[in-house]
């Protein structure tokens, strides 16, 4: 009695096991639709060992690298049924480019996260339904935020660089104004703003070396600001919000609230 015990109990733990690999697959299906270029593994721990059968995961962990994303990963589907569930799902990004802004790494957890288990494994498609709020920080350079400031106001700026201290942000550079082409100096705090957006605060500006008196100085500010937008800019919809942003020397840390936004229709 006891080795068909253990017979069954090895055929359980097999087809378990088998269906967790159909999950990654169909994970990784979805990912690779998302991403397109670039290295991505995806991992699944299940949470028990009757939870390889019953769809029930620890963690879904997703490395990718070197790849540019036009949005999330991955989206919810709300009508769908919450037959499977996954306690935490780890998305650890490295060299990541998002329209334009390259982030040097980018960690989001995110906990309580439910799919369509059924259609994962008969089906190979990967579908999530429910999602729980977790935490996220996004690692940006120097060099990189210029790269993209540059970008984002062309043909104003025709060049520009960035300077991150802990104490202060400097963005200075060449802009073409009605005069011609002019040096601008912008001094200030970078700090986030409703969730949302991502500012030059409390800034001191300066052109050809002399301030702006304070109307002019305003309305460079209100062109330079937000200097991100995460849904205008970004294509970040919904799914996440910056609430601190940490100077550094050289960088800037944005740390914040993520999630798994609705599909957008």
């Amino acid at each position: 009695m006891r080795r068909e015990w253990l017979a069954l109990f090895a055929i359980v733990l097999t087809l378990g096991r088998g269906a967790m690999r159909e999950v990654e697959k169909s994970a990784a299906r979805e990912i690779r639709q998302r991403i397109g270029d670039g290295a991505f593994t995806v991992k699944l721990e299940p949470d028990g060992v009757d939870g390889l059968a019953q769809g029930r995961l620890k963690t879904l962990t997703v490395d990718a690298r070197d790849f540019t994303l036009n949005g999330l990963p991955f989206t919810l589907e709300p009508e769908r049924p919450r037959s499977g569930r996954i306690k935490q799902f780890i998305m650890r990004m490295t060299n990541a480019n998002l329209r334009g802004l390259r982030a040097e790494r980018a960690v989001a957890i995110i906990p309580e996260v439910y799919y369509d288990k059924s259609l994962a494994i008969r089906k190979r498609i990967f579908r999530l339904s429910a999602t729980g709020v977790g935490g996220c920080e996004i690692v940006v350079s120097e060099t990189d935020l210029a790269a993209y400031i540059l970008r984002k106001y062309a043909p104003y700026i025709r060049e520009v660089s960035v300077q991150i201290t802990a104490e202060q942000t400097t963005v200075q550079g060449v802009a073409a104004l009605f005069v011609g082409e002019v040096r601008f100096k912008a001094v200030g705090k970078l700090a986030p703003r409703d969730g949302r957006y991502l500012d030059l605060a409390e800034v001191h500006i300066e052109i050809e070396g002399a301030n702006l008196p304070a109307e002019s100085a305003n309305l460079l500010r209100q062109f330079l600001n937000p200097i991100i937008d995460l849904e205008r800019d970004l294509g970040l919809y919904d799914g996440l919000a910056i609430d601190e942003v940490i100077s550094e020397l050289g960088k800037m840390r944005a740390l914040g609230r993520v999630w798994i936004p609705n599909k957008r229709e």
